[in-house]
């Protein structure tokens, strides 16, 4: 992890800093050649091309997937009316689905 992204990371909440950590091992974990680069203020993660980020409000934290309109997402858990971007959030009280979230990382990379 580099500098910025540590700080990134250590400006959140303590809650939110544990529920990014989890999001972002989950991300390694699940594509360990990914490459995370802050963009446009926040962590990115590209292989081929970006496949998602991270992101953090007040309130909750998301976990994003630039191709999200175009997964497949029996669930229904991915959110947003844009043409292309899908976003998950977790507000303070949630817990990380860790099996949610590399169902859609592992999506978002066949999609790649």
């Amino acid at each position: 992890m580099g500098k910025a992204i540590k700080e990134w990371f250590d400006e959140a909440g303590a809650r939110q800093k544990a529920q990014l950590l989890v999001l972002r091992s989950i991300i390694m974990a699940t594509v360990p050649d990914a490459v995370e680069a802050l963009k446009w203020g926040q962590p990115c993660y590209s292989r081929n091309g970006l496949f998602c980020y991270l992101q953090r409000s007040k309130a909750y934290v998301t976990l994003g997937f630039q191709k999200g309109a175009i997964m497949h997402d029996p669930q229904h858990a991915l959110h947003g009316d844009g043409r292309q971007m899908r976003h998950i959030t977790f507000n303070a009280n949630d817990e990380v689905d860790g099996t949610l979230c590399v169902n859609l990382i592992k999506e978002a990379i066949n999609l790649d």
